[in-house]
């Protein structure tokens, strides 16, 4: 559906501003519940009422996160965790941009851990996240690509969803869409590629003030979205190239020095 006669700056081929993403946001203990569409540049729609009432049920599907006052053990657990953690300050490896781990690092190939309780330290972590991607130029980072194996991820969508995303899960797909994907973790020449996904995702997790988000998400924000869930389930972009794609990738990140060994040798659900 176009509704502008002007191309909306995020969508392909010169279509209008359209509402593709639909959005629920629960009630929390200082804003009430939320119920918008989006379009790809963050122009807000209101909401079908149909659409309200899906992800309303799949949000009530969704445990929140709980705070740090409600689980203070474990809140001391993930502080502590996130105090160890060695963050990048300078470029450790050609392969990526600085504050980011490269290809081959254990804890970028390894599926993260559900983050539990919104502690003290994780707000502290996702700030820093925020800011890596930002001076990075990216769309999106996964927490386990600053160094941190927990399941949270930020982007740079903000106007769509909030920017910060703890526990994500996508719940439901549909579709495909083929769009040209690169990597933080691997900024090489000649490692972008065009990856076929899901068109159309449906993904449940908790913002930081505790509220659980439902989306469904379509196009731009349904990309950077499966892109960082796939990180935090150890997965690399480059495992669901296929063919001549995948050998031209993985020829590009052997001259670059690419560890290729901590890349499975069959493509990934292959």
């Amino acid at each position: 559906m176009r509704v502008t006669g002007q191309a909306c700056p995020r969508r392909r081929d010169g279509q209008g501003c359209a509402p593709v993403n639909e959005v629920v946001v629960g009630a929390g203990q200082n804003a009430g519940p939320e119920g918008y569409a989006a379009c790809s540049c963050g122009r807000r729609f209101p909401l079908p009422p149909a659409a309200r009432r899906r992800l309303d049920a799949v949000a009530a599907g969704c445990r929140a996160v709980p705070p740090a006052t409600a689980e203070p053990a474990a809140a001391r657990a993930l502080d502590f965790l996130l105090e160890r953690v060695v963050r990048p300050a300078e470029p450790t490896s050609r392969l990526s941009r600085p504050g980011v781990v490269p290809l081959g690092a254990p804890v970028l190939h390894r599926p993260t851990q559900p983050v539990g309780v919104i502690s003290p330290g994780l707000v502290r972590f996702a700030l820093h996240m925020a800011s890596v991607m930002r001076a990075a130029g990216g769309v999106g980072l996964a927490a386990n690509q600053a160094g941190a194996p927990v399941r949270m991820l930020a982007h740079d969508l903000g106007r769509i969803v909030p920017q910060i995303l703890v526990d994500p899960r996508v719940v439901g797909s549909h579709g495909t869409w083929t769009y040209g994907e690169g990597c933080l973790s691997l900024r090489v020449d000649g490692a972008t590629a065009d990856v076929v996904r899901p068109k159309v995702v449906t993904v449940v997790a908790t913002l930081l003030d505790g509220r659980v988000l439902a989306v469904r998400a379509d196009e731009v924000l349904a990309r950077v979205l499966q892109h960082e869930v796939d990180h935090l389930d150890g997965i690399k972009y480059v495992q669901r190239l296929v063919g001549a794609e995948r050998e031209a990738v993985l020829a590009s990140v052997e001259r670059a020095g690419g560890d290729l060994a901590s890349l499975p040798p069959r493509p990934h659900g292959v």
